[in-house]
């Protein structure tokens, strides 16, 4: 905590997030571990905690804290931009908290009306000459984005995850890629470790790494089923027959109205 409580105020002023999402590296769609890892950094620079206090907080404290950034927002927007903020002054908090309603808004302003209400609202809009960055409309409104969008916190996240497993949770990129780890680069999962911010910190990291195993698991299983069970493709009917045989599958009459092929004891 003492560490963060300093650095995690640099990160937010330095736009770190909002330099790497603009990032050739981070656009390139071949990069997903990258992106994994810049997901895995905004959980933990925006996690629901007092910095000061290393208290956690609530989910109404959380809203409070975001409603609070919105309404400095819109008294701005209506002090200093009235005749082209005039609608984000009156919306509601649930419209501008969304990144496309809100990037509606700040479109109908000037380049330089940009720079004033990111110098209004406290971000930074210049850095020393030394540093090589294009602060260009698109990167601060993508400032203005990430510090007024609305984030789920730690427990709707985990609430959204599907504990079940389906075709496609299986087979997800960021899973597959942690299978064939080698040991040459970091992985896109928390880490069990000796220091949490908070218990729910500690709760959701678990979570996510026995969800991790647990799937890693189910789909071993599956992959080992299809391999006893020989599939070949019979010509010239084209139809799928099975050679072998495994105790951990069963032939389901109708699949249609089930989820997968095989069911596990």
């Amino acid at each position: 905590m003492p560490t963060r409580r300093y650095v995690n105020f640099l990160l937010k002023d330095l736009h770190l997030l909002t330099a790497i999402k603009l990032s050739p590296l981070y656009t390139n769609s071949e990069n997903g571990l990258f992106r994994d890892l810049y997901a895995l950094l905004s959980h933990y620079i925006n996690f629901s905690i007092d910095d000061h206090t290393g208290l956690q907080l609530s989910q109404e404290e959380s809203r409070q804290i975001h409603n609070a950034d919105l309404a400095k927002l819109q008294r701005t927007a209506f002090k200093h931009f009235k005749d082209k903020l005039t609608i984000l002054a009156l919306a509601n908090y649930g419209s501008i908290g969304q990144r496309d309603e809100l990037a509606s808004h700040v479109a109908e302003l000037e380049d330089g009306g940009v720079v004033e209400l990111c110098r209004l609202l406290g971000l930074r809009t210049e850095y020393p000459q030394k540093v090589v960055m294009s602060v260009d409309r698109a990167f601060l409104t993508e400032a203005i984005l990430l510090c007024h969008e609305k984030r789920k916190t730690f427990q709707e996240q985990a609430k959204e995850l599907p504990i079940l497993p389906n075709q496609d949770t299986l087979f997800e990129s960021s899973l597959l890629r942690n299978e064939y780890y080698d040991g040459s680069g970091p992985l896109a999962i928390p880490k069990l470790n000796l220091q949490y911010l908070t218990v729910g910190d500690f709760l959701w990291r678990s979570f996510i790494l026995y969800r991790c195993e647990a799937f890693f698991a189910i789909r071993r299983d599956i992959e080992d089923s299809l391999h006893r069970l020989a599939p070949k493709l019979s010509h010239p009917s084209m139809t799928t027959q099975f050679h072998g045989f495994s105790k951990m599958a069963l032939l389901i009459a109708r699949p249609s109205y089930v989820s997968a092929l095989f069911r596990f004891g």
